[in-house]
């Protein structure tokens, strides 16, 4: 018996849906099918997988009854901050591939 790759939720746009709260499904399957169309170009075949990693963290994100609140203290400037290169260690790496493109 062969073994079979593990489903992994988190890159399965329908399994994203199902997590997601229904105020966010149009956003993401703007975004979904804006980085597909993204990926018809040479280069660019990073978008989908990336963005449904993004998303399925979000999805995260929005499960916890304080976000709201954290977010608008976020955008206050007050609360519990974490830097952008302390919760996205890559962040440079993104920055100057979204640059190239």
């Amino acid at each position: 018996m062969s073994a079979q790759p593990v489903h992994a939720p988190r890159f399965d746009p329908q399994a994203m849906l199902q997590a997601l709260p229904e105020r966010w499904r149009p956003v993401f399957l703007a975004r979904y099918r804006e980085a597909w169309e993204a990926a018809q170009e040479p280069g660019e075949y990073h978008r989908p997988p990336e963005l449904l990693n993004l998303w399925w963290q979000n999805s995260i994100a929005f499960a916890d009854p304080s976000y709201g609140q954290r977010a608008q203290e976020a955008a206050r400037g007050v609360g519990e901050l974490v830097s952008l290169e302390e919760a996205v260690p890559d962040w440079e790496e993104r920055v100057a591939r979204a640059r190239r493109s």
